[in-house]
């Protein structure tokens, strides 16, 4: 079907009035695509020629036949009456853009070379015109298939992009949907419009909240684990976590690294005080008002290579200030079959209001010098619990507070149970699909 013949006489069942009824072109200007990026030249002539001839065909044929041939036309498809007398306007109104911009409008697209024909637009403009808008309309399509050829992930804005959307899909639609109840609200004259329209927002925003960490956080754990391992350098590990997916989030800093099975052990002795967070716990609202009321709500997620926090703890606290840290398991070290975490420590200090993986939402202020936590965590251990070795060093880059960054940092790592440590000899076990680039 997509061979050289296929291509011509799709392309050419497309542009033909009649036969393009029932013929999408779509198809066949991306196979046509598809196929010139591996260096077939040939596919993108014969579905360039098949539409040009089309378009010729149908010009005459409305020329010849014009009046006749649209009576049968919309006795044979009642349906197409609106969408001809609306071309007919537009070709004796606007002839030259409607020709020229044919392929992209849609649904009077097909019918737009025949109705030429029948107003006697002349055969030179109209083959300028024509030849000029197959290039634009076929070209689109034909740009969509070489992409696919090579890989939207070769494209990293479209990999960005599609993650955004992606992430975002419910804030879209509840705008869409509030910008155009407030359209038709404003046609139709409703009382209060500005009223209603923030209420109706107000109330998707609190929907999208509750649907975000009560129904699809925790989905996260029906995700396999991964089990192939590779050997990242400390220095090349990304000391920084996002509050969801795409690259508009600021990031957030990760500034302890633990080696050992667990630091669950160590985060308890030291009185540390377990969360519960959205991706790994299934939290209804009446054990979130629970939490509230023990005055440990959940953690929210952060994401560390496209990974939420394995586990998280605080100190005691009340519901606006409170010292906190999550942890991601990173890897095994292949030596001494160890586990090793990246901890990011900060300080809760009041609240804001945020954007939040995909959703606007109310999560805690965090206080920019997290310098001062990761400084104050290596205190409490060496004061409880001194026998642990404990060492700081520049693995990550110094920082400050811009757009990108809601926080400063001296860019030194707290190491927990590493006695020693040389740059060339120190590294993670990380699996091989949470090595990314920075973000």
């Amino acid at each position: 079907m997509f061979d050289g013949l296929g291509l011509f006489l799709g392309a050419l069942g497309d542009a033909l009035i009649g036969p393009n009824l029932f013929v999408p072109g779509e198809p066949f200007f991306i196979a046509a695509g598809f196929q010139l990026y591996s260096g077939a030249w040939m596919a993108l002539v014969l579905v360039m020629l098949g539409g040009l001839l089309g378009d010729q065909l149908s010009y005459f044929i409305g020329y010849k036949y014009g009046t006749k041939a649209q009576r049968r036309l919309i006795k044979f498809r009642p349906k197409t009456k609106r969408l001809i007398a609306r071309c007919r306007y537009l070709v004796a109104r606007k002839g030259t853009y409607i020709i020229l911009f044919a392929r992209l409008l849609g649904p009077i697209a097909w019918v737009v070379p025949f109705i030429a024909g029948s107003h006697r637009v002349p055969w030179r403009n109209f083959s300028v015109l024509a030849f000029i808008g197959l290039a634009l309309g076929g070209g689109q399509f034909i740009a969509w298939g070489m992409l696919l050829a090579h890989g939207v992930e070769n494209f990293p804005w479209l990999n960005s992009l599609k993650v955004f959307i992606s992430e975002h899909n419910s804030l879209i639609v509840g705008v869409f949907a509030v910008s155009v109840s407030t359209i038709i609200g404003y046609r139709m004259k409703w009382r209060r419009l500005v009223l209603k329209s923030s209420v109706l927002l107000l109330a998707w925003v609190l929907f999208a909240n509750y649907a975000h960490f009560f129904w699809k956080a925790d989905d996260f754990q029906n995700q396999p684990e991964t089990a192939q391992i590779d050997k990242v350098d400390w220095n090349s590990v990304i000391y920084k976590a996002f509050p969801g997916k795409s690259s508009f989030y600021s990031a957030q800093a990760i500034n302890v690294i633990y080696v050992g099975a667990t630091p669950r052990d160590l985060m308890k002795q030291l009185g540390w005080i377990e969360n519960q967070t959205f991706s790994r716990n299934e939290i209804e609202w009446a054990g979130y008002l629970a939490l509230l009321r023990d005055k440990t709500p959940p953690v929210s997620d952060l994401y560390w290579r496209d990974k939420p926090q394995d586990m998280a703890f605080q100190l005691p606290g009340n519901l606006m200030k409170r010292s906190h840290i999550r942890w991601w398991r990173a890897g095994v070290d292949i030596k001494t079959n160890q586990p090793q975490w990246l901890g990011a420590i900060s300080y809760d200090d009041g609240l804001k209001v945020t954007p939040y993986s995909g959703i606007v939402t109310i999560l805690h202020n965090i206080d920019p010098n997290v310098d001062e936590e990761r400084d104050r965590f290596a205190n409490q251990i060496r004061t409880s619990l001194p026998d642990i070795d404990l060492d700081k060093y520049p693995l990550a880059t110094v920082e400050v507070i811009n757009d990108d960054h809601d926080y400063y940092t001296d860019g030194r790592i707290l190491m927990i149970g590493v006695a020693t440590y040389r740059d060339d000899s120190q590294a993670l076990d990380v699996a091989v699909n949470d090595i990314q680039s920075d973000i």
